[in-house]
């Protein structure tokens, strides 16, 4: 399980901070309580460089957009996926290392945007 989460922790954390502020016609975040606010602020932080990390197109071009990562992977395979990724790295994005309850918080996020 903790690998599970280290590889999808690993997807969401691979870049640097940064990327296009949301278009107006973006849907809006669902409202978000304290765990998956605190794994979008990791989101930003360490995944904006390359992922976009809202519901929009928008943003960091590099990795897939996690809306559309939530669409693929369930909370299992996404610890899966984190775990592979924190200790392998994937394609162009190399390993990234997180806690536990990091990896717990994005995968919370990562729940808010499945079905967008």
């Amino acid at each position: 399980m903790l690998r599970s989460i280290l590889i999808v922790a690993g997807l969401a954390l691979a870049g640097c901070a940064g990327g296009a502020p949301p278009l107006a016609s973006t849907p809006a975040l669902p409202k978000l309580d304290a765990e998956q606010q605190r794994g979008h602020e990791i989101a930003v932080r360490r995944c904006g460089g390359c992922h976009t990390v809202g519901l929009d197109d928008g943003g960091a071009q590099e990795g897939p957009a996690f809306y559309r990562l939530a669409r693929r992977y369930n909370a299992i395979s996404l610890e899966r996926r984190f775990a592979e990724v924190s200790a392998h790295g994937f394609d162009r994005m190399p390993p990234v290392s997180f806690t536990r309850d990091e990896a717990a918080a994005l995968i919370a996020y990562f729940e808010t945007l499945q079905g967008n």
